[in-house]
């Protein structure tokens, strides 16, 4: 009977602690859940059993963590977390994103050995970083991924002639959005500057495409001026925030703001796109909340290009996700 833990008490943890009173029947129990608070007994967190500062002795036992806290101090809480449980030789299934966006390197060797669960750190309930992983090889030219279904939601929301305020509204209702973003743009720039530079960095160092491994922290980032959502609230029909990983480079990009970073060959920018600037990204763009990643093999993509796509952002996609990464887990362990 695998005894599970969950730290996090969020919608991601709520609705972990969900899933698996589902499971009962396959035998699957939560032992604790840990918050910032302190540790108890069920996600009620009507029963306290101990202080935070003692959650490692309730590791003891465990077969494996869940990991479900917002992404703060780039990901170091969370990475202390990860380390805790590994050192008890506890596997963790996490969709936090800092820990792996800036400490993927130290975590590196545990996740070549299957003790990290992390499909639902970028692209929700799609996997396509499972994909990627099947998919790389040495003739691909360029990557291409929508990894943030908040912006892509707002952004097809906008392209049909639904307001902002509207838009954003309902992102928020939905759960869609990073907590703690209320102004539409506070939400992009928390979207845009805080989530999508984590994710770009795992899916560009999960796929192993050089020895170097980037670390969000190290990007420059750029935060939108609320004069500056006008242009793109009126451009909204052509463009979307896309994420690229390309050897050579794009040229001159038609793109509002983002960021570019260089790492290993190869270069990484990101921004609202022209969807018309590239022929592959009309392929690429998915609806509403969905992600999405396209991969170009051979020269100016002779050899064929690849999409997957699917839920991005919310609690179900984001969970179920999870679940099968830790399903995985226990089988081999």
């Amino acid at each position: 009977m695998p005894n599970l833990g969950i730290i996090g008490s969020g919608n991601i943890g709520r609705e972990l602690y969900r899933r698996l009173a589902g499971r009962s029947q396959e035998k699957w129990r939560t032992d604790c859940v840990i918050d910032v608070d302190g540790v108890y007994s069920d996600i009620t967190k009507q029963r306290k059993v101990d202080e935070l500062r003692n959650y490692e002795n309730h590791l003891e036992g465990l077969n494996l963590v869940f990991l479900a806290i917002p992404t703060f101090d780039d990901g170091k809480t969370a990475f202390d977390y990860i380390s805790s449980c590994l050192k008890r030789d506890i596997p963790v299934v996490t969709c936090e994103k800092g820990a792996l966006g800036n400490y993927f390197p130290e975590l590196e060797a545990r996740i070549r050995k299957g003790q990290i669960g992390y499909s639902a750190t970028v692209g929700g309930g799609s996997r396509l970083l499972r994909y990627l992983e099947e998919r790389v090889n040495p003739e691909i030219e360029e990557i291409h991924a929508v990894i943030n279904g908040t912006l892509n939601y707002i952004f097809d929301g906008l392209s049909k002639g639904r307001s902002l305020g509207e838009v954003v509204d309902e992102t928020k209702r939905l759960g869609y959005a990073e907590p703690g973003a209320g102004h539409p743009v506070d939400i992009i720039n928390k979207e845009a500057t805080g989530d999508v530079p984590l994710k770009a960095a795992i899916l560009f160092n999960v796929c192993y495409l050089t020895n170097e491994k980037m670390r969000a922290k190290d990007v420059s980032l750029y935060h939108i001026k609320p004069v500056e959502i006008n242009k793109l609230v009126k451009e909204s029909v052509n463009r979307r925030y896309i994420v690229s990983i390309t050897k050579n480079g794009n040229g001159e990009e038609e793109v509002i703001w983002g960021f570019k970073h260089d790492i290993g060959g190869w270069h990484i920018s990101a921004g609202f796109k022209h969807i018309e600037s590239n022929p592959l990204f009309k392929k690429l763009i998915p609806s509403g909340v969905d992600n999405a990643v396209l991969i170009s093999e051979g020269p100016f993509g002779k050899d064929g290009s690849y999409i997957v796509s699917g839920p991005g952002a919310g609690a179900s996609p984001t969970t179920a996700s999870m679940i099968l990464d830790a399903e995985k887990i226990l089988r081999l362990r």
